[in-house]
């Protein structure tokens, strides 16, 4: 399961590189296009969804890494079964808020889709398809806060507080 759950991971993160990239090519375009005079079409509309596709596809793999930041004013405070409990319900709370938007955005996404929705621009780029990377990416998300969990009702580290310990012994 945990080499599913890597490739999952990886999957996501190449697919946030790509719309980096993709960012990237757009803003150079569009530069290059001013210099000899050629308008590169809604290059900010799609920059811009591919900013939010890349962003959301990078949050599981940046939580499972321990990338994220998170504020442990009370966790550096708590040790042993204290400290247990506690990560336990901001777990809890965060995978069932991480679930729950992704639901809506599948939704959303969803109806898009059947609608046909498209941008306001001259390319008229269907709505559904940065959507559903977004889906996606909060589905990532609520997956490794789920692994997470897991692991910490079982008693093993998470993922994020491993690669945390090796990040303070290097």
């Amino acid at each position: 399961m945990r080499r599913l759950l890597d490739y999952l991971f990886k999957f996501s993160g190449g697919l946030a590189a790509f719309f980096l990239i993709a960012i990237a090519l757009l803003i150079l375009a569009q530069s290059l296009g001013r210099v000899v005079g050629i308008a590169v079409h809604d290059a900010n509309e799609l920059a811009g969804f591919s900013l939010a596709a890349g962003t959301f596809l990078a949050l599981g793999p940046a939580f499972r890494a321990g990338t994220h930041i998170r504020v442990q004013i009370v966790l550096s405070h708590l040790y042993g079964t204290a400290r247990r409990v506690m990560e336990t319900v901001t777990l809890c709370a965060a995978t069932f808020l991480g679930g729950y938007f992704a639901w809506w955005v599948t939704v959303l996404a969803q109806e898009s889709f059947s609608y046909g929705d498209t941008s306001p621009g001259v390319l008229a780029f269907p709505l559904w398809i940065p959507q559903t990377a977004m889906a996606f990416g909060l589905i990532v998300f609520t997956i490794a806060m789920i692994e997470a969990l897991v692991d910490t009702v079982c008693g093993r580290d998470p993922a994020f507080a491993r690669s945390e310990a090796n990040e303070l012994s290097e």
